[in-house]
């Protein structure tokens, strides 16, 4: 990461009134590290409960999540001590440094999460595959180092960077600055190698289709975080000139950095979560199994006979079992149920149970095996009339 510094001919002198953005800053870099905290914390509670254990990918994430706490929390410093200035007054020497130190701090965010995910997928490749990660991760490693020491470093030909707590070297300032877009754009460039590796990885694994496309998409969320880091590259290079906004861009490029090291956190935490989630969902799911009970019409008082009308579900029966049974009467009952007929009006209702009536039990049990959920209404119309049941 690198800001604009105040330069003496810039015409800040003649700016009053800068907008100070500090509420969105820190609403934006401590929403995004909620969400990472919240995320990395699943992951490894799910890994230490069932009992994978920690391995490096996950010890590299934790740290890089302790380096955008500490990251988060200075800058928020600096904008609460004196980062937004009036009057045309300066930084002090305490101001370049905190962000000096942020701006490292970024880089090393940024290269740490993405030699999380490389080391990850370091466990399911194979032998080339391992090199070209391996040359990813030294490369994007090696390229993180050397924007750390030209942060440190001095401008040649411009004495305010000959100051003492920087380093005893020069570059020339366009040089610099094309050397730290270069890296940015690498970054980018890797986040879109790792995010196509898992899809190399996995489509010959032995597996239905649509879970390799689940597994697959999960595992390159990263392509999103390469998405953001375009857009921000490109929002970057169109300059921050000198208005009453110029802290608030800079505030807003301070999130969209700390949303690349945040973002690359939570998308290596989802794929990790999915067992999680899917005994969750199994959880949820069979406490709300729904059951069945039948609600039949009463006979008229007249006809004493009973009508095949219609037969829906409604709440689950109540039986009751607590009556006597007129073992003699029970004709046609047998203990699977298929020749009985149980309802939620008197206790137990037992009778031979007619053609019609167990065409409708064979289309429920299909409703149930098929389709997973209960038969709404069935309707069958019948002329057929048959005696009343006792009941007991």
């Amino acid at each position: 990461m690198w800001l604009r510094l105040r330069d003496d001919d810039d015409g800040a002198d003649t700016i009053t009134n800068y907008r100070d953005p500090s509420k969105e800053l820190n609403l934006g870099l401590w929403m995004l590290f909620a969400g990472a905290a919240v995320l990395l914390g699943l992951r490894v509670w799910v890994k230490i409960t069932r009992r994978h254990g920690l391995w490096y990918d996950d010890y590299i994430l934790i740290t890089s999540w302790f380096v955008l706490l500490a990251n988060d929390a200075l800058i928020s410093h600096e904008y609460a001590t004196g980062y937004v200035t009036q009057n045309g007054t300066k930084w002090d020497d305490r101001m370049h440094i905190l962000i000096n130190i942020t701006s490292c701090g970024t880089l090393i965010g940024q290269a740490l999460t993405k030699t999380a995910f490389g080391v990850t997928l370091l466990k399911l490749s194979n032998k080339w595959q391992q090199y070209v990660l391996w040359f990813c991760i030294a490369s994007m490693n090696a390229y993180m180092v050397a924007k750390v020491f030209l942060q440190w470093g001095k401008l040649c030909d411009d004495d305010s960077y000959d100051v003492y707590y920087r380093l005893d070297f020069c570059v020339g300032k366009k040089w610099r600055d094309d050397f730290k877009e270069g890296g940015n754009v690498y970054n980018i460039i890797m986040d879109f190698v790792f995010a196509l590796f898992p899809w190399i990885i996995t489509w010959k694994l032995d597996m239905r289709k649509n879970e390799k496309i689940g597994l697959c998409v999960t595992m390159s969320l990263g392509m999103v975080v390469a998405v953001v880091s375009a857009i921000r590259t490109g929002w970057k290079d169109s300059g921050n000139k000198r208005d009453p906004d110029y802290y608030w861009r800079n505030a807003m490029s301070n999130i969209w950095y700390s949303s690349e090291v945040a973002g690359t956190i939570m998308v290596q935490c989802i794929p990790v979560l999915r067992p999680f989630l899917r005994d969750v969902t199994t959880s949820l799911t069979s406490k709300r199994i729904p059951s069945k009970s039948y609600k039949s019409y009463e006979p008229s008082p007249l006809s004493r006979t009973w009508e095949s009308s219609r037969i829906r579900f409604s709440k689950a029966p109540t039986l009751s079992l607590d009556q006597s049974i007129d073992q003699s009467s029970v004709g046609g009952f047998n203990f699977d149920f298929k020749e009985a007929r149980v309802t939620n009006t008197a206790g137990i209702e037992l009778r031979p149970m007619s053609p019609g009536e167990r065409d409708v039990e064979k289309l429920m049990d299909m409703s149930d095996r098929g389709r997973g959920e209960p038969l709404k209404s069935i309707v069958e119309e019948s002329d057929e009339e048959w005696p009343r049941p006792g009941k007991y």
